[in-house]
């Protein structure tokens, strides 16, 4: 059974960059998906360019964004026990951008004296407007 599916995940292991038999490259890594005891942990196999150029950001605990072809496989232990897990072929993979993987915003030049905090009220209204000259009706 194959199943078209995006996850937003927490990678449990740092990616490792590959080569197919047939020369492509690709990554392998694994995510825990999901909350508490519904979580389920995901093996992934990325042929995304972008994520094999960034392969040493994909480390063990970031958040990380797939999309791909979900396989439900099964295989039997040594001991006999049967297992049964999902893999995911991605296609579509990227750091999410939240937490501790969102890019930090560059401090505001305060030569000004400025506190750094603005409203769009100040910023966006010419002088005339902020200083009350301008005395229109609002026709609704």
């Amino acid at each position: 059974m194959t199943i078209e599916a995006a996850f937003l995940g927490t990678l449990g292991r740092d990616a490792e960059s590959k080569t197919s038999s047939r020369g492509k490259p690709y990554l392998r890594t694994s995510a825990r998906v999901g909350d508490g005891e519904h979580a389920q942990w995901v093996n992934i196999t990325a042929f995304d360019v972008k994520a094999i150029a960034d392969a040493d950001k994909f480390v063990k605990g970031t958040r990380v964004y797939f999309e791909g072809r979900l396989t439900l496989d099964r295989w039997t232990t040594q001991d006999g026990a049967e297992r049964h897990g999902l893999s995911l072929i991605s296609w579509h993979c990227r750091l999410a951008q939240i937490g501790r993987n969102k890019p930090q915003q560059k401090p505001r030049d305060q030569a000004d004296g400025s506190n750094g905090i603005s409203t769009a009220s100040q910023e966006d209204q010419p002088a005339a407007e902020s200083a009350g000259e301008l005395n229109d009706v609002i026709p609704f």
